[in-house]
């Protein structure tokens, strides 16, 4: 087996792409939102770790922050969370909250001391992984492991990785392997997607009912009078049923994060090709689930792709992560349309303008958010949540950041510009040191200025820009347009403090058609949404959830031209834009960046589904007159409706 090499595209270190513009401001608010859940009790006790996932999630949250934002105050506050999570482990190695027997809360924590490592260097985290890794490595054989704790082994792949290139230990290959070999079958299951439908045709209610109680059963250390031991024996019965696989194969959390694992896991093992696999994985689960936000439908398991689709939001934090990944082992630039539209639509949509408050699960067409009415089958409401340290919330923290690292990647002394975004770029190129800032308002607008504002020497250098989805963009420099393109542009240049050069976008208004065969609109990666207002309650009996429900009619359809161009339609009479400035909150519903009037069709037949939802109907009756109506993008909305019935012109 082969050691390990960054072959493919490579990240920049942490803490050297520094967000500025829009993006700094969104991730000061998302920092507020850090402090207000950091000042809730629970995550640790008596100086010992409480709250199983939460304390490590949340500390990741903290690192990426921190050295994003080059905040000291953050980084002080990640280590003092880190010390409970080191003081958990005893002699022989092994770490953990007290109060469960799952590996998740250990699986999240090792992720979390991976990313302290890599932006501090803190040299008491590799022997901590080291010794843990060879406790695991002993006591494998012995520990009896179920559920999403055996779903997501190859979560510490990278953290193996990471160890086993400062030490060349040939035992952490062979730990490696046996998490494969132990862990779900994700292999199989992304050269085969079988799961082509709803959970709830692969699984009874009851059976899911029976297999989560009794997994819930033996979690805990105590288990309840006359349960049997928690045995391998028992393990292993409850793993091959049935219901237990597709309970942990159709989680949105175990899928998002399992379509990273063939390509970290080749990387690991010197197998180049395994990394198609990841691919084939999003490519099926987008194709049968997936929404016009970007995400697959999970709520939180997989559910139909229709215009009341629920979306994880903690799944879609881990699927940006996923695909961060699987786009620096592949250069496949079509992920990234992916990351961004989970980031521009999914994310932001998640929480109020402020980020003071956070749903769980988002919807396509949402026209009320409460803890009175669940999407079916769900576990989650679509209420918004302040005060309360909720899974939406505290996966909020890491999304941003993680999107960042998309901004720029190195491979074969290459500069690739993967994402558009404000920001500033420590960059080691052809053995240079350079910073490189970029000034731009994409998504919201159409130019981006970089400026060379340091660089040791004049290196000769390839850049690569990724032309988003629908997107043309022209490279100009010294007045000129140098190079244009459809995917991407490549070109070779002399970098010299100073040197500036520019990009602009052409971002036409398209619609796509939805897997449900009903209509959405785009600019570039944002999906835009019909503005309606909105009536915002907060509940009496608990001051930390709001009732949000519109408070004017919302059925209607834009008119589309009959025309297709290509396989992409377009509007039957262009939009009007009126654009105001990227205010403090760029994702605003007062205030957004942009607006479109778009001519539309009222749809007389469009009602709420038995359930109460603002499912679009398959054959729609409209109106004779038609009607200006205001569409802003996602990100800006409360509630929403962001897929439309077909109407052609």
């Amino acid at each position: 087996m082969a050691k390990s090499i960054d072959k493919n595209l490579r990240k920049l270190p942490l803490g050297a792409i520094r967000p500025e513009g829009w993006l700094q401001s969104q991730m000061s608010l998302v920092c507020s939102l850090q402090k207000r859940l950091g000042a809730l009790s629970g995550l640790v006790k008596n100086g010992e770790w409480e709250t199983g996932e939460f304390l490590p999630r949340y500390l990741r949250g903290l690192v990426l922050l921190a050295a994003c934002l080059d905040d000291k105050n953050l980084k002080d506050k990640a280590q003092s969370l880190l010390t409970p999570i080191l003081f958990s482990a005893n002699e022989g190695g092994d770490f953990g909250p007290k109060q469960t027997r799952s590996l998740t809360p250990k699986i999240e924590a090792i992720k979390a001391l991976l990313t302290y490592y890599e932006y501090t260097g803190d040299e008491r985290i590799l022997p901590f992984l080291k010794k843990y890794f060879k406790n695991q490595f002993n006591t494998y054989a012995v520990s009896p492991c179920w559920f999403n704790s055996r779903a997501r082994l190859l979560e510490e792949i990278m953290a193996i990785e990471a160890v086993y290139r400062e030490t060349d230990l040939e035992w952490l290959q062979d730990l490696g392997e046996k998490l494969r070999d132990t862990s779900n079958d994700w292999f199989k299951l992304a050269g085969k997607f079988p799961y082509k439908k709803p959970y709830g045709k692969y699984v009874s209610a009851s059976s899911l009912k029976r297999t989560l109680k009794k997994v819930a059963t033996y979690e805990p250390y105590d288990l309840p009078p006359r349960a049997k031991p928690y045995s391998h024996e028992l393990v292993e019965a409850e793993w091959h049923k049935k219901a237990h696989q597709v309970a942990i194969e159709t989680d949105s959390v175990n899928l998002a994060k399992a379509v990273k694992y063939p390509a970290v896991y080749g990387r690991f093992v010197g197998d180049d090709e395994l990394k198609n696999l990841s691919v084939k994985m999003v490519a099926s689960l987008m194709r049968y689930h997936g929404t016009p936000m970007g995400m697959f439908a999970c709520a939180p398991r997989l559910g139909l792709s229709s215009s009341t689709a629920g979306i994880d939001v903690l799944a879609s934090v881990e699927m940006i992560e996923s695909l961060v990944e699987v786009v620096k082992e592949t250069g496949d630039y079509g992920l990234m349309d992916i990351i961004e539209r989970i980031v521009f639509n999914v994310i932001p949509a998640a929480c109020f303008d402020d980020c003071s408050a956070v749903q769980d699960l988002v919807l396509v067409n949402q026209v009320e958010a409460s803890n009175q009415r669940k999407l079916p089958g769900a576990e989650e409401d679509n209420a918004y949540y302040t005060k309360r340290m909720t899974r939406g919330a505290v996966a909020l923290l890491s999304a941003y950041p993680l999107y960042l690292q998309t901004a720029c990647m190195i491979k074969n002394e290459e500069i690739n510009f993967l994402t558009y975004a404000p920001c500033k770029m420590d960059i080691l190129v052809a053995g240079c040191r350079m910073t490189i800032s970029e000034r731009t308002g994409y998504p919201f607008r159409n130019t981006v200025a970089f400026k060379v504002e340091h660089v040791d020497g004049e290196p000769e250098v390839r850049i690569n820009f990724r032309a988003p989805r629908n997107t043309t963009i022209r490279l100009i420099s010294g007045g000129q347009v140098v190079a244009s393109g459809t995917k991407q542009i490549s070109v070779k240049c002399v970098l010299k403090t100073g040197s500036t050069f520019m990009i602009k976008l052409d971002i036409p208004l398209v619609a796509e058609e939805t897997n449900k065969g009903f209509e959405s609109l785009y600019k570039g990666n944002l999906l835009m949404s019909e503005k309606v207002p909105a009536d915002i309650k907060v509940t009496a009996e608990d001051r930390r959830v709001f009732y949000i429900n519109f408070t004017k009619r919302w059925s209607i359809a834009p008119i589309l031209s009959r025309k297709n161009n290509g396989g992409v339609r377009t509007l039957f009479e262009p939009e009007r834009t009126v654009v105001h400035e990227i205010g403090e909150r760029p994702f605003s519903f007062d205030n957004p960046p942009f607006e479109l009037l778009i001519r539309s069709k009222n749809v007389a037949n469009w009602e709420f589904d038995v359930n109460g939802f603002a499912e679009a109907p398959k054959k729609p009756s409209y109106s004779e007159e038609s009607l200006e109506r205001t569409y802003i993008p996602c990100g800006c909305t409360l509630l929403r409706i962001s897929e439309f019935p077909k109407f052609l012109k």
